[in-house]
C-alpha cells in the first residue's frame, strides 16, 4: 500500500522552479532570435519599396526625356539625322528661351536637370506640375555623346555588329534618383539615337 501511495506521488510530480526558470529562459533567447529576424525582414522591405518608387520614377523621366528629338537641330521628324550642325556637348542644357520642363523640345535639355529633395525646384512631371508623393526623392539628369574611341567607354558599340562610326550617332541619358535614406541613389541609362 505505501508502494502504491509512492508511485503515485511521482506520477503527480510537478514542475519544479528550477525547471520553470529555464523554460523561460529558452522561450526568451528564442523570442529574440524570431524578433531579430523579423525585423531584419522589414527593414529589407521598406529598401525594396524605395527601390521599386525609385525605378518607377526613374522610368517616368525616362519616357519624357525619350519622347523628345535628339537634337535642336534635328529635322522634325529625325530623317535625315543632323551630322554636322548637331549641338556642341558643352552647350548641353536648356536652349535660350527655354525656362522650363514644358518648354525642352530635345533631349540634351534635360543635362544638368536637378530637382527634389534638398534643390530649388520639387519634382514635377512633364508639364511642369508637381510629383505628389516623392517628396524625399531627387532626380539628376546627365546627357552626352558616345565615347567611341580606343579605350573608352563605348569603344566596343564601334565594332560590328554595332558599326556606330560618329559619337553623334547617340546620346547616353542618365537618370540618378536619390532618396534621403538612400543618397548614393539608383542609376538609369538608355542610348536615343540620333534619327
Amino acid at each position: 500500500m505505501w508502494e502504491t501511495a509512492l508511485s503515485n506521488r511521482r506520477v503527480q510530480r510537478g514542475v519544479t522552479l528550477i525547471e520553470l526558470i529555464a523554460v523561460i529562459v529558452i522561450l526568451a533567447i528564442s523570442l529574440v532570435g524570431v524578433t531579430a529576424a523579423i525585423s531584419g525582414a522589414i527593414s529589407r522591405s521598406s529598401d525594396v519599396m524605395l527601390e521599386t518608387r525609385a525605378v518607377a520614377l526613374a522610368q517616368s523621366y525616362l519616357d519624357e526625356i525619350l519622347s523628345r528629338r535628339f537634337d535642336e537641330n534635328s529635322a522634325p521628324r529625325g530623317i535625315p539625322p543632323c551630322r554636322s550642325n548637331c549641338t556642341d556637348e558643352i552647350d548641353f542644357g536648356p536652349d535660350g528661351g527655354e525656362t522650363g520642363r514644358a518648354d525642352f523640345d530635345d533631349v540634351d535639355d534635360y543635362h544638368g536637370l536637378d530637382e527634389g529633395a534638398g534643390q530649388a525646384d520639387p519634382l514635377q512631371d512633364a508639364e511642369g506640375n508637381e510629383r505628389l508623393g516623392y517628396e524625399n526623392f531627387r532626380v539628376r539628369v546627365e546627357v552626352r555623346y558616345l565615347r567611341l574611341g580606343v579605350g573608352e567607354i563605348e569603344e566596343d558599340l564601334a565594332t560590328a555588329p554595332n558599326d556606330l562610326t560618329d559619337e553623334q550617332d547617340a546620346k547616353l541619358i542618365t537618370v540618378t534618383v536619390s532618396h534621403v535614406e538612400q543618397p548614393g541613389g539608383w542609376m538609369f541609362s538608355v542610348y536615343k539615337a540620333n534619327f
